[in-house]
């Protein structure tokens, strides 16, 4: 019998990731076993075992082969730094709105990740990537205060925070109201955004509190 050569064992684990995505999209994860996963890749369940060790060791695989995606690598044209946070902000609110791949690990990873003991290793790992974006944004922050175009008693973690709550409402947004209407759900979301990213330049409830 010939041996698996690296390129016969990438095969099966981009096989096994692929079915993954479907699985875990219909099934949600805690609904989801490794033989399904196996059926699913149309390999056998020790061909999953091993590459995996279990169900979450795959999701995580399948989220970082998505984070290496080269769509997922964006850098927005603008010098400025709330135009920069408006064209990042669409950028991946199209992209998550893309039938493809993308979207269906996005999907899996913050809708259907059951929050279980089980799961644990997943959401933090969900967690750090969340925090990643986040610490982008902030960096977009501190420059458009830089560039004076937000004041500097401006409280940097509520308006991040405000800004990835507006994110997450357009992204929902997209999904229950725009399934069939692409162009107006671009232009409707990029108003709204631009309207929350303006309207830190006078946001009298988010500014510090004096010590």
């Amino acid at each position: 019998m010939a041996r698996k050569t690296k390129a016969d064992a990438q095969k099966t684990r981009d096989a096994i990731l692929d079915a993954a995505e479907n699985v875990f999209f219909k099934q949600g994860i805690a609904q989801t076993t490794m033989a399904d996963l196996a059926n699913a890749a149309q390999v056998s369940r020790g061909a999953v075992y091993g590459h995996y060790p279990n169900k979450i060791d795959v999701c995580k695989a399948m989220s970082e082969r998505m984070l290496a995606h080269t769509a997922m690598q964006f850098t927005p044209s603008s010098s400025d730094a709330l135009e920069a946070l408006v064209q990042t902000g669409m950028y991946y609110l199209n992209l998550f709105n893309q039938a493809d791949s993308i979207q269906k690990v996005i999907s899996i990873l913050y809708y259907r990740c059951e929050r279980s003991a089980e799961n644990m290793p997943l959401i933090r790992h969900r967690d750090l990537i969340t925090k990643r974006s986040m610490h982008y944004s902030l960096r977009l922050l501190r420059r458009a205060i830089a560039q004076q175009a937000l004041p500097n008693t401006l409280d940097l973690r509520l308006s991040n925070l405000y800004l990835h709550t507006v994110f997450d409402g357009l992204y929902d947004l997209l999904q229950d109201f725009y399934p069939e209407r692409p162009n107006a759900a671009a232009s409707d979301c990029e108003r709204l955004l631009r309207n929350a990213v303006s309207s830190l330049k006078n946001a009298p409830h988010l500014q510090r509190s004096a010590d």
